[in-house]
């Protein structure tokens, strides 16, 4: 007799079991399945995961009740052609069905704040003092998924997500640790969905749905789920710039040995915000990180050299970041963001400085758009600058047309941002490096922490770093992009940072190359001859 493992959801392993024998030919086109109550006896299970289980067969095409008499198995013409087909451990897949939940599921949010009837806002309620205490949360929090969508008063999508809660069974072993461990943040989410729902406002049952989303993809390690602003769904009468950790204040010294001149190609510096203030529509609020603080992570670390970044909060307010140049002198050049109409007089002041580039942040809010992009670059071609671009390789259309053509270099930060479970293959990630092999951008070695669903040393960024540096190590750079602001995973140390480079290629040409000599060429710094390294004599040990 067919047995049901123990299941993170009863229902979902019922109906996967049932469909098996199904498509088996173990019960043909015609034949009656068993009874709720023979499928409670012989699983020993309870009748309302029967019934739900019943219910995603019906959803799938798969059978039919017929009053009185039954459930049925229909004809394979009759069955659904859309299905979803996964496998165990496929990150790939879990970011596609997470894509497809945030479409279908925060619709249903917006409609249910619309339409919900009084007796669906109870049953919410009711699920939701269960949640507290369940001991199968998950299952507690798939009812109150379809319950919202029920109460979209859209049987079409009601249906196709009771079909999708049984299709997708990817994410129960990833949420079951998630969720355990943080069950006082799924309640929260629930009740902030809840409360936007009674309240009838359907532009809040969407953002808070959409957060909720988010972190249950964060929980399986998905992380830049449709664009990496968590505040996408934020408004300007509703702000909502979450507090940033500070960075890990005892960095410590790396194992790789660091050359003389060695250089930090994107760090950067917030000052209080009494003392000088932010954009109000923001991504995220950081907290106060001087230059003298990252001097000590830079003297510890045995850099010689840094690129200073202004940072979206800022905006086009680059007054911190040029204050920094002014104290930082000469060790330190800088990269800031401007609008197409800024006087060339104030650019020359900014050079005078120690500027060499223009950021274009379109991951984050900057105030600056994808369309600035040549124009920015023909305002800054006489100066010899060159663009920055923080971007996701994976959702940036023809990389090549828009920056291969530019009348300015090109530097990429973060390795193009690319979620690393699309792997170098990604056609996005191609198009980089067709640009980086012909010389007509930079990339920068950094953000490895940002985009790995994994702890250092981010196993699976490792095929990203090792293609970048396999493709044109002549215009690559290493960036520890200090103080790691709105970062999603783990705080990490700097020194662990710095040691990627020895983990991704023991070649110690190659890393004087990406620490010292890219840079100078790029930023104008003084040539300076080789000397020793900072640091122990002992290499980081390739994984």
């Amino acid at each position: 007799m067919l047995t049901l493992r123990k299941p993170t959801i009863l229902s979902n392993e019922l109906a996967g079991a049932l469909e098996a024998q199904i498509r088996a030919g173990d019960y043909p086109a015609g034949t009656k399945l068993p009874s709720e109550a023979q499928l409670c006896a012989r699983y020993g299970i309870s009748r309302n995961v029967v019934r739900e289980a019943l219910a995603r067969l019906k959803s799938s095409g798969l059978v039919e009740s017929r009053q009185g008499a039954g459930v049925f198995v229909l004809s394979a013409s009759a069955h659904q052609s859309f299905r979803i087909v996964t496998s165990e451990g496929d990150r790939l897949a879990l970011r596609k069905l997470f894509e497809l939940r945030l479409e279908v599921e925060v619709a249903a949010a917006s409609m249910a704040a619309r339409r919900r009837q009084s007796e669906q806002l109870t049953r919410l309620e009711q699920l939701l003092l269960r949640l507290t205490d369940s001991p199968q949360p998950l299952q507690i929090e798939q009812q109150m998924q379809e319950c919202v969508a029920e109460a979209s008063g859209n049987e079409y999508l009601s249906g196709f997500l009771a079909y999708l809660n049984g299709a997708d069974r990817l994410a129960d072993g990833f949420l079951s640790v998630w969720w355990s461990q943080h069950r006082a943040d799924l309640i929260r989410h629930w009740q902030q969905i809840i409360a936007a729902i009674r309240l009838g406002d359907p532009d809040l049952a969407r953002r808070e749905y959409w957060r909720y989303l988010l972190d249950s993809a964060e929980g399986c390690g998905i992380r830049g789920l449709q664009g990496w602003e968590r505040t996408r769904m934020s408004n300007l009468a509703e702000p909502f710039a979450p507090l940033c950790a500070a960075p890990d204040a005892v960095p410590r010294r790396p194992r790789l040995p660091i050359p003389l001149g060695a250089c930090d190609c994107h760090m950067h510096v917030f000052w209080p915000e009494l003392q000088r203030p932010f954009t109000p529509h923001r991504s995220y609020t950081p907290p106060p990180s001087s230059l003298q603080d990252y001097m000590r992570v830079m003297d510890k670390l045995g850099l010689s050299r840094a690129v200073v970044v202004q940072p979206s909060v800022y905006g086009t307010d680059n007054h911190v970041t040029l204050e920094t140049l002014r104290q930082g002198g000469d060790r330190f050049r800088g990269v800031v963001v401007i609008d197409p109409d800024t006087p060339m007089n104030e650019l020359l002041r900014m050079h005078a400085l120690g500027v060499r580039g223009v950021r274009i942040n379109l991951l984050f809010k900057s105030g600056v758009a994808v369309s600035d992009v040549r124009t920015l670059a023909a305002k800054v071609a006489p100066l010899g600058w060159h663009l920055q671009i923080l971007l996701d390789v994976s959702e940036f259309s023809d990389i090549e047309a828009s920056l291969g053509r530019l009348p300015v270099p090109v530097v990429i930060d973060h390795m193009g941002h690319l979620p690393p479970e699309f792997g170098p293959q990604h056609p996005g990630f191609v198009s980089m490096l067709r640009l980086l092999e012909r010389g007509q951008l930079w990339v920068k070695l950094s953000g490895a922490e940002r985009i790995s669903a994994d702890r250092w040393p981010y196993i699976d960024v490792r095929p990203l770093a090792e293609t970048l540096l396999a493709t044109n190590p002549e215009r690559l750079l290493w960036a520890s992009d200090w103080p790691h602001t709105c970062l999603p995973g783990t705080m990490p140390n700097d020194g662990d940072l710095l040691d990627l480079l020895g983990l991704w290629t023991d070649n110690p040409a190659l890393q004087h190359r990406v620490l010292v000599d890219n840079p100078a060429l790029l930023y104008g710094f003084e040539p300076i001859e080789q000397g020793l390294p900072v640091g122990p004599d002992e290499k980081v040990s390739t994984l």
